[in-house]
């Protein structure tokens, strides 16, 4: 195992000081984020599946629900972009293994590790809590897909065993995977909290953040017995508009896009939607650099591939999204840039041609 640390910076969060070091490991590239005095707890996210032409990124998005807490808690956290993209299970796992190596080589004993995955990455959270990582202590597995992604059968290594405690954070259109790994695995070594709203991996930050707790309890002994089938559900924050108006609509920016997905986060909010007189189901001109038309929707799989969505994210902000496509480039904006928001023009109805007189008539 080869490792380049390519940079170490500090930056402030509420006055502690955070160590951000990033460099590569066998051409996987790894970004750590740690507290000052650091104690040995360590969160690793398993990103999941990303497009094979896309970069290798493994940046941590340092946000105020989920980061910021563990960070002030005296967690480290640590990203690894796997050496390569695609559908890769098996790289994954050892990328894994050897960022949770060079933690323990670089800042000292692992005492206690989590791993978060989602999506893919679920699968490989699973596949760590069977043993496929070892000094593991628990999983938080987010939408986890646990099939094959060539057969749709269930991934044929997996045991049905898990060895540390795993918890399913799944929403409400997904339970079919986990529920189906409790029965085979019983529910004495896992939990499944469900997050009422539809989408994939569609959960906030304070909802990764809560499992990410009721993990750790599990793993010092406080055994879950009554939230092991649980409602992990948190309603989005109701937060205050920044908008500005602009004719026909509000603007607001674009605060972060998907590397891999180019899917786009606003500072807009709902009440941003509700000033407009949005609601699900309606059409909205959204204008960037070029402008496309959207539906406001629950989540973007609502609307047909290739067509847009905007929708409010778990967390609270406006969400603009092509369902399979990318949103950044469609409308040819970077994190940073305006984007505006507008109904669109309703279809005035077509009147039906008045039937020509019979003859008789």
């Amino acid at each position: 195992m080869k490792a380049l640390v390519l940079a170490a910076v500090l930056f402030a969060v509420n006055l502690h000081a955070q160590e951000i070091t990033t460099g590569e490991i066998d051409g996987a590239k790894y970004m750590i984020a740690a507290p000052p005095e650091w104690q040995g707890k360590l969160v690793m996210i398993a990103h999941g599946y990303r497009a094979e032409n896309e970069p290798l990124k493994a940046d941590i998005e340092i946000d105020p629900r989920f980061a910021k807490p563990l960070l002030e808690r005296g967690w480290a956290i640590a990203s690894t972009s796997y050496r390569r993209n695609g559908w890769i299970i098996e790289d994954a796992i050892l990328d894994l293994k050897a960022l949770r190596d060079h933690v323990a080589s670089s800042k000292g004993e692992v005492k206690r590790c989590i791993l978060v995955g989602s999506s893919m990455g679920g699968l490989v959270g699973t596949l760590a809590s069977e043993g496929a990582i070892d000094n593991l202590h628990g999983v938080v597995a987010i939408g986890a897909y646990l099939g094959n992604r060539e057969t749709g059968a269930y991934y044929e290594t997996l045991s049905w065993k898990p060895k540390v405690p795993i918890l399913f954070l799944t929403n409400e259109t997904e339970l079919d995977h986990p529920s189906h790994y409790r029965e085979k695995a019983s529910v004495e070594s896992t939990a499944l909290w469900e997050v009422k709203r539809p989408g994939h991996c569609n959960v906030s930050a304070i909802e990764r953040y809560n499992a990410v707790l009721a993990v750790d309890s599990w793993v010092d002994g406080t055994v879950p017995e009554q939230d092991r089938d649980k409602d992990g559900t948190v309603r989005p924050p109701a937060r205050e508009s920044t908008a500005t108006k602009v004719e026909g609509g509000l603007a607001g920016k674009i605060t972060f896009v998907s590397a891999s997905f180019g899917n786009l986060s606003s500072n807009l909010v709902s009440a941003d939607l509700d000033t407009l007189g949005l609601k699900v189901g309606d059409k909205v001109i959204v204008k960037g650099g070029t402008q496309l038309e959207a539906t406001v929707a629950l989540y973007h799989t609502d609307v047909e591939e290739g067509k847009a969505a905007v929708y409010v994210t778990p967390d609270g902000w406006v969400a603009i999204v092509i369902n399979s496509g990318n949103a950044a480039e469609a409308l040819q904006v970077k994190n940073g840039d305006r984007v505006t928001l507008s109904p669109a023009p309703k279809e005035e109805p077509k009147e039906e041609p008045k039937a020509e007189p019979s003859e008789g008539q």
